[in-house]
């Protein structure tokens, strides 16, 4: 019976040095603790594209993979090439499904790099667009 009084008693204790049981104006840590800081610098100094970019890397590098190779044709098949300019995709009507985002994103990104083909290789154009995505997003406004 002591022991439960004495368990409890710790029990107790603990509670009430817990920063959820003491009011406001005794916290320790204060409210500068709880700031919101910047991440621009961390993923500047460790080079980490943002999630925004990480997409646009990825689905702009898949649907290079998809239009250079014709592979799956499945998916291939999908996307409609402009007869006018080569590199150009067509989207026939807006949703949210990968090839309407794609062809979007595709169309916005690919004349930066003046592609006027498929025969680019795929890791150099990578690299360059990483570079590419890493600067645009380190850019002071």
């Amino acid at each position: 019976s002591s022991g439960i009084n004495a368990e409890y008693g710790a029990y107790l204790e603990k509670k009430s040095t817990c920063a959820r049981a003491r009011p406001p104006e005794q916290q320790i840590l204060g409210a500068g603790f709880y700031k919101l800081e910047s991440t621009k610098p961390l993923f500047l100094n460790n080079k980490i594209l943002s999630i925004h970019n990480m997409y646009l890397y990825h689905c702009f590098a898949e649907t290079l993979k998809i239009l250079k190779l014709r592979q799956p044709i499945s998916l291939f098949s999908k996307y409609n090439l402009s007869d006018r300019k080569p590199t150009l995709l067509i989207n026939s009507f807006p949703s949210s499904d990968f090839i309407s985002r794609s062809t979007s994103i595709w169309n916005d990104i690919a004349p930066i790099f003046k592609l006027i083909d498929f025969s680019i290789k795929i890791g150099s154009l990578k690299k360059q667009l990483e570079k590419a995505l890493f600067q645009m997003q380190h850019r002071e406004n």
